[in-house]
């Protein structure tokens, strides 16, 4: 049951991760349709994986600086 749980916990802190970097994109993009496809799209600031594989492989950090240079350059 342990081991269920920790799974559990480890995706839920990944839901979270990429909710709010969704959140921070669609301020910066507009709409969910833009912000989602920016998570889609391969990023050549991100070695050219895309925003929603990092946040997957737990690297949420390296796409949260990411959007904040986005918006610092607004």
């Amino acid at each position: 049951m342990g081991a269920l749980r920790a799974r559990f916990e480890a995706q839920s802190r990944k839901a979270q991760a990429y909710y709010a970097v969704m959140h921070a994109v669609r301020s910066i993009v507009g709409s969910d349709e833009a912000a989602s496809s920016w998570m889609e799209s391969p990023q050549a600031a991100l070695e050219g994986q895309t925003p929603a594989q990092l946040i997957a492989a737990g690297r949420e950090d390296a796409v949260l600086e990411q959007v904040q240079s986005l918006q610092a350059g607004r």
